[in-house]
């Protein structure tokens, strides 16, 4: 079973847990970013987040079976509007990927924001990602605008999907 838990970057042990994470999926920082995962995906991932938010704003989970954590995902609580919650990162070992976990994952995700009273979710997917884009979609996220940014390979899709 799939569990959920907060992370913190004052944990070495949580550090290295991530790092694990992005290592074990090197395809994502391939595809998205041009080159192979590093410690600055760690640092990105703890202290990243879009303008005009603050660190309040940011929570960081892990998802463990048992005791070992197979990934992990940053959430912006009330952006890009006070009913809504932005994922920032959902990843998984590419040894965990393609058995369920990230659907169960994504529902652990949701049923958190629904509790927290958030009414939609939205994230932007990079385009030379498309297996991460087709599991959005079918996780009921649908297009709403594209964008471009610096530092990744491809157009920013950002996506949305009610909470509930």
């Amino acid at each position: 079973m799939l569990t959920v838990l907060p992370l913190t970057s004052e944990s070495a042990s949580d550090c290295a847990k991530v790092l694990r994470v992005f290592t074990e999926a090197p395809s994502y920082t391939k595809l998205v970013a041009g080159r192979p995962p590093s410690t600055e995906d760690v640092d990105d991932f703890f202290f990243g987040k879009p303008l005009g938010t603050n660190a309040a704003q940011k929570s960081i989970f892990g998802f463990f079976i048992e005791r070992e954590m197979i990934g992990c995902a940053d959430v912006i609580r009330s952006y890009p509007t006070d009913d809504c919650i932005w994922i920032g990162l959902m990843l998984l070992t590419e040894a965990d990927q393609r058995q369920g976990y990230g659907k169960a994952a994504l529902k652990l995700l949701m049923e958190m924001a629904g509790e927290w009273g958030y009414r939609a979710a939205q994230l932007a997917v990079v385009s030379t990602n498309p297996r991460a884009y087709a599991f959005w979609q079918r996780e009921g996220f649908e297009e709403i605008r594209r964008a471009s940014s610096p530092g990744f390979t491809g157009d920013l899709i950002v996506m949305q999907r009610p909470i509930g």
